[in-house]
């Protein structure tokens, strides 16, 4: 009798212990909340390649394959972005990746230690994003870039000596960009005219008013330009004045050209460190980044449209030459 209790006991103590333990290689449930502040290409094209960068790692990597990705847009709306900042800083939620200056700036003010990953933030340090122990990502502005736009401005157009250029002031970004615009164009003795929007509505106004008393028009890195980018296109190109942006992506809207960087292959690279912090890599392993080098593309059927030619000597400075038609 003794012998049979023992033996159940044995095992009874063998399926309590096998229950408890878990396997290996089982993936935990893990959040990642994406707060988008406004929906335009280059913001678009960063968040599709980090979606698609990790639905790839949720296939190839056991560990991710309960991941479960949460996504909203702000719409260009800075209180909304609080509110979303709020409900992503959750107990549940191990990541927040935020996608432009206003929402990264939203979710750094919460109080919160949940890492923030954030993408297409022009001046993270000036932002007050960092420093920070619980922030990294990826910048997309700096000097370089915008030395760089004017400086093939300066080459392409070696006559025009007035630039403008419009920028939404609550945009910390645009303020931080504005300055290196002003910075680089005096050094060429370019005089620049700047001009202020607050919603995309205002567009249309200012750009026929900037338009009538410059030689050009270049915006890099605004988001309320760029969420209109069309309606700044339809006065320029009635206008006859060209239209340099800083964002490769709205190319294909009709500016003559853009001095950007591609989101795209940015925000592969945000996947690649949003996959690291969700495997355990201690955030201070992941600094933050610079902006990768800029490219320079050219939109053929502006040029067509515009009457335009790219002085030979300074073809070699284009990395592309594209058509839509």
């Amino acid at each position: 009798m003794t012998r049979k209790i023992i033996v159940c006991l044995t095992f009874i103590y063998l399926a309590i212990v096998g229950c408890e333990r878990k396997p290996q290689n089982i993936a935990v449930i893990q959040n990642i909340v994406v707060i988008k502040f406004v929906t335009h290409p280059a913001l678009d094209e960063l968040e599709n390649g980090f979606l698609d960068y990790l639905e790839s790692s949720k296939k190839s990597n056991p560990k991710l394959a309960n991941l479960n990705i949460e996504r909203y847009n702000a719409n260009g709306n800075p209180q909304r972005a609080k509110e979303l900042a709020e409900i992503a800083s959750r107990s549940d939620v191990q990541l927040i990746v935020a996608i432009a200056t206003p929402a990264a700036q939203a979710v750094s003010r919460t109080p919160t230690r949940i890492p923030l990953l954030y993408g297409a933030v022009a001046n993270p340090e000036g932002a007050g994003i960092i420093p920070s122990d619980r922030a990294t990502g990826i910048q997309n502005a700096g000097p370089s870039i915008i030395q760089k736009a004017i400086t093939v401005i300066h080459a392409f157009f070696p006559t025009v000596r007035r630039i403008g250029t419009i920028y939404n002031p609550a945009e910390q970004n645009s303020v931080y960009v504005q300055k290196l615009i002003k910075q680089f164009s005096d050094s060429l003795n370019l005089e620049l005219i700047q001009r202020t929007v607050t919603d995309p509505t205002q567009l249309s106004s200012m750009t026929e008013d900037l338009a009538s008393s410059v030689d050009l028009i270049y915006s890099a890195n605004d988001n309320t330009v760029n969420a209109g980018v069309a309606t700044v296109v339809s006065v320029c190109n009635a206008k006859k004045k060209p239209f340099i942006i800083g964002d490769l992506s709205t190319l294909s809207k009709g500016p003559l050209m853009a001095v950007g960087l591609e989101y795209r292959s940015m925000g592969t690279q945000l996947g690649t460190m949003a996959e690291q912090i969700l495997l355990g890599k201690p955030l201070s392993e992941l600094p933050p980044q610079g902006p990768p080098d800029p490219k320079v593309w050219v939109n053929k059927d502006t040029l067509a449209a515009l009457g335009l030619t790219i002085p030979t000597e300074t073809s070699s400075i284009i990395d592309k030459f594209l058509t839509y038609k």
